[in-house]
């Protein structure tokens, strides 16, 4: 059987092909496993949920944090604004014959759930999280950064919470709220922690952190993540796990810097994607 170079067109320029793949691409293959720890969570909290609906959902969303982090670090934190306005306008997903960019891809898949929403909270999280996204890189010291860093972390994890929270039922829906945005608020200030010199060295940063400055982040990390732990001793094994995953992710990206998007110019960067 053959395949005509015809086809392999086509192919390219099916947006819904390209959106699968980019969900598939090795980049993005530590934001694909959050949801699974997600779902753990759910579990640990004795909530209902359709599984495979749940994950599917997270995984749209944080394939879409990864990939406009990626547009905001290689452009300029402005992008985030055009990437906003997109995701909450109302207009059919995917439009025909569009040659997206990577941000417009993750963008338009997100779209579908955001504009099922009928609830405003959803759309002004989102709001929230790219202006605590623009403080942090505006942020002179570093005790404001950490402020708008655990900012970041939990409105991400709050949005994630919202996109799922039709598919949720039983008890214990509002203590998982509470619980994911803490860690949130603590897997971003784990990011920072990892990435601070390379943020720095990019220019992604307000300020020059001292080595007191970095000492201040590190301590404020180590407490904050303690304080989630002897609250939850028995989800131990699943911050490990994270915290692993996100060190294992910033050494192969320094290693391997990702290649430039055919659709835009989408290159290496970060929002905060440890919701779990």
């Amino acid at each position: 059987m053959t395949t005509s170079h015809a086809v392999s067109i086509d192919e390219a320029a099916d947006p819904e092909r390209r959106y699968r793949d980019l969900a598939r691409d090795e980049r993005y293959g530590h934001y694909a496993r959050i949801p699974e720890r997600v779902c753990r969570c759910l579990e640990h909290f004795g909530v209902l949920f359709d599984r495979a609906a749940v994950a599917e959902r997270l995984r749209t969303y944080y394939v879409f944090v990864g990939v406009a982090d990626d547009a905001i670090d290689a452009g300029s934190v402005h992008a985030g604004g055009r990437i906003l306005e997109h995701l909450i306008a109302d207009a059919p997903a995917f439009a025909e014959g569009a040659r997206l960019s990577a941000a417009g891809l993750a963008t338009e898949a997100l779209r579908r759930y955001v504009n099922a929403d009928p609830h405003p909270a959803l759309r002004e999280r989102l709001a929230e999280l790219y202006g605590a996204v623009v403080r942090e890189r505006e942020s002179a010291t570093m005790r404001a950064y950490v402020a708008e860093r655990k900012a970041v972390g939990r409105l991400t994890a709050e949005v994630s919470y919202l996109l799922i929270r039709p598919l949720l039922s039983g008890g214990g829906r509002e203590e998982l709220r509470r619980f994911l945005r803490k860690v949130g608020e603590v897997g971003c200030l784990l990011d920072s922690v990892i990435d601070l010199r390379s943020d720095e060295r990019l220019g992604l940063l307000g300020f020059g952190p001292t080595l007191r400055d970095r000492l201040r982040l590190a301590a404020h990390t180590l407490v904050e993540g303690c304080g989630v732990l002897l609250r939850h001793p028995r989800l131990l094994g699943l911050f490990l796990e994270a915290a692993a995953d996100d060190l294992l992710d910033r050494l192969a990206a320094r290693a391997a810097p990702p290649p430039p998007d055919p659709a835009g110019e989408v290159k290496g960067g970060r929002v905060c994607e440890r919701a779990a």
